[in-house]
């Protein structure tokens, strides 16, 4: 079965992207629980992220680090966090939080999220895009 992950790479879907090349995307969570999370995705439909080839799970990580520093530019972050998932929807994902300084603990906020306008996701996606402009 198709993962709604690989409907929205293969644009059947809505997404808000913030990055894509032959390997992985980056995404805005369609719903937060706070502004600018963000979701990695590989192409690859693979449920869990160590089955994953050493390649795709070195690059997978290595954007997730350049989208968390664009993140950390965007929303002026005290940190981004990152969560891994793959359970919910059977495609694994890094969740990344872009956490606000005084902000509550990740754990009580993570099961907040409610649904995101386009008009929202657009407008963080595109101050993503343009601070991963600035990120070697």
């Amino acid at each position: 079965m198709v993962s709604i992950f690989t409907r929205i790479i293969k644009k059947e879907i809505l997404g808000h992207f913030v990055y894509e090349d032959d390997v992985c995307v980056a995404i805005m969570d369609a719903f937060p629980c706070i502004p600018g999370q963000t979701l990695v995705i590989p192409k690859v439909e693979v449920d869990y992220i160590f089955k994953l080839n050493e390649q795709t799970y070195d690059h997978l990580w290595k954007i997730a680090k350049r989208i968390a520093m664009a993140l950390d530019n965007t929303f002026d972050t005290e940190r981004t966090c990152v969560v891994v998932e793959g359970f919910e929807v059977p495609h694994v994902h890094i969740k990344l939080y872009p956490m606000p300084y005084k902000h509550p603990p990740l754990g009580s906020i993570i099961s907040q999220g409610k649904k995101a306008s386009d008009a929202e996701l657009e407008e963080m996606a595109l101050r993503v895009k343009s601070a991963l402009q600035t990120i070697s």
